[in-house]
């Protein structure tokens, strides 16, 4: 009986660590100067693509090159300009003791303000806990008729659900969201920016974010989880894509009629998985002939990153 127990806490433990992947040395942070130049940022990044490492106080994840199709089968709009710019290449963290700071490296896009990125953070889900919103951020509850909202059309799983979520338009528009959907912090490049929470742009392609811990928490000797997508947008929140490409519109989308708010995800690109894992994540939506609800949306699962901070010294 002892053995067969032995033999299954190994079983079981290999399969725990399998999942999780390897176990990574928690992050010692420094300082990043958000300021369109991303040689600050010196961590080297893994050789293997959907791999992620620690190097130089960063976690760093390295993610697959062409695997910007969505649930499959997503293609970009005809216009040369919208042609790129939502396959996400690289994703970086890192902190010192005021701020959170995050790079989000994609394929150049063909016109700086074609991409948007997406990043949802759980807190607490690594220490079972579901306390946040499992769906990302439709929209901002203060401004219903505003282009302020994301509108990824995105849930996580229950143990997933996230406390904050940032959205990005273009190369310098920022939005924080909290787990009830209020937003809490902006940057447009004027006056009215949020004190502190910073977006900016290095050659279209990298896109650093500084978040305040007055924010968003202290992550310090904590472990959090963070959701990475990429789409297009448009006035922006995430533009939508149809079954059939169109002049500003990708195709592929399973929905039958050019809706405007479908329940088809709007993202292209997902980070910590591997692309058929990626594609299971977004292709479960339902099709509905109504206004769609969360009901509808697909569920990622398995499409997420796991980082741990240092504790505070």
């Amino acid at each position: 009986m002892k053995r067969i127990c032995v033999v299954l806490f190994v079983l079981l433990s290999f399969s725990l660590t399998s999942f999780a992947g390897p176990q990574l040395k928690a992050v010692t942070g420094h300082r990043i100067r958000v300021d369109n130049n991303i040689g600050d940022w010196v961590g080297l990044a893994p050789v293997k693509e959907n791999t992620s490492t620690v190097d130089k106080g960063e976690y760093i994840y390295r993610d697959a090159k062409k695997d910007d199709v969505g649930p499959g089968k997503y293609t970009y709009p005809k216009n040369q300009k919208l042609k790129k710019g939502a396959d996400i290449r690289e994703f970086r963290v890192t902190y010192d003791d005021k701020r959170i700071y995050f790079m989000i490296k994609t394929s150049r896009p063909n016109e700086w303000w074609a991409p948007y990125r997406l990043i949802a953070i759980d807190t607490d889900g690594h220490y079972g806990k579901t306390d946040g919103s499992v769906v990302l951020a439709q929209g901002d509850v203060d401004e219903l008729d505003s282009y302020n909202g994301c509108y990824a059309e995105l849930k996580v799983a229950p143990e997933l659900a996230c406390e904050y979520v940032i959205g990005v338009a273009s190369t310098f528009k920022g939005r924080l969201w909290d787990k009830d959907g209020r937003l809490i912090a902006k940057a447009d490049g004027n006056e009215n920016d949020t004190p502190g929470f910073k977006v900016a742009d290095a050659n279209w392609y990298a896109l650093e974010i500084a978040v305040p811990f007055s924010m968003v928490g202290d992550p310090r000797g904590k472990t959090w989880r963070f959701i990475v997508a990429a789409g297009l947008q448009d006035k922006d929140i995430l533009r939508e894509v149809f079954a059939k490409r169109t002049e500003w519109n990708g195709g592929g989308s399973k929905e039958k009629s050019e809706l405007e708010d479908g329940a088809d995800p709007d993202v292209y690109d997902l980070i910590g998985a591997n692309i058929e894992d990626q594609m299971k994540d977004l292709s479960g939506y339902k099709l509905t002939d109504d206004n769609p609800e969360p009901k509808h949306f697909t569920t990622i699962r398995k499409s997420f990153v796991t980082v741990t901070f240092a504790p505070k010294k």
